[in-house]
Order: structure tokens, then sequence, then C-alpha cells
């Protein structure tokens, strides 16, 4: 499994780069995200020197993907790109993952190791995609906001109709 962390260790290092130079507010705190995720299963396997548990809901694990859901949403709801909200579907289905394997005993360890980890190849596949999108994007058209504005429109910022009578 060396070969692994070493390709996620990569794969992570050259989004970061990537998110710092091409990226702006949504890339980077997605990377941020990823990074946290990563630090924590480092320091928690390291510290308690115990390899990933698929018998059961490792609750470790189960806080570390919440976290990056949690991020991953946030940043899917205000961001002014589409690739967020992919990473939070990918995301999510991690978490489910933990909750599938305590209610139902049937699932073995492989299928429990496959439904949350394999999001994560597909999250790091997506955000090197929208990394590249939105530097293209910016190289095309210029900067653009990287933030949505609120979607509700306050009475003060309403465009005036006319009475009709």
């Amino acid at each position: 499994m060396g070969w692994l962390w070493s390709f996620n260790s990569l794969s992570l290092v050259l989004l970061i780069l990537a998110a710092w130079r091409w990226g702006a507010g949504p890339e980077r705190a997605c990377v941020a995200a990823l990074a946290f995720m990563n630090l924590g299963e480092l320091v928690y396997h390291g510290v308690f020197a115990r390899p990933a548990i698929y018998a059961s809901v490792d609750l470790v694990h189960l806080f570390l993907d919440f976290s990056v859901a949690a991020i991953f949403v946030g940043v899917a709801l205000k961001a002014n790109r589409l690739y967020p909200l992919w990473l939070a579907a990918f995301q999510l289905m991690s978490l489910i993952s933990h909750f599938t394997r305590e209610l139902s005993a049937a699932i073995g360890k492989i299928p429990y190791a496959i439904m949350s980890q394999a999001p994560y190849y597909l999250i790091l596949l997506v955000l090197a995609g929208g990394l590249w999108r939105h530097a293209r994007r910016q190289k095309r058209f210029g900067p653009y906001r990287s933030w949505r504005r609120s979607s509700s429109l306050s009475r003060r910022d309403a465009p005036m109709r006319p009475q009709s009578g």
C-alpha cells in the first residue's frame, strides 16, 4: 500500500500547488479540505499505530469524512463554479458508506473499503479538472467572481416595478 500513499501525497501536493498558482477561493478551500483530511488521517494512524478498520465503522474516519463533506457542501452552495457540486456528491457517497456499514452487518470489508475510499480518487480527478477549467476560463475571459451573491434580493435592492392602476 506504500505506492498508493505516495500517489495520494503526490496528487495532493500537485493540487495544492495548482490551487495556489491558478486557483481562487473555491479551489483553495477544496484543496485545504483534502489536506485537512489527509493530514488528519496521517496523524491518526501515526499516533495510534493502527491500520484502517473495515470490520466496523472507524469514528475518526467518519469525523474526517463528515468535516470534508460539510466544507464541500458549503463551497458548492456559495461558489460560482459547477464542479464543487460533484465534489460534495462524491464526498457524501463516502460519508454515507459509514452509515451503511453500521446499519448492515451484511456489507463485507471489501465493499465497505471500496465505498469509503473510491470517491476520494474521483474527487481528485474532478478537482483537477475544475482547476483546469477555472484557469482556462480565466485566461480566456479574464477574472470573474469566485463566489455567488445572495440569491434573494432585499426589498431595497429589488428593481422597481411600475404600479398598475
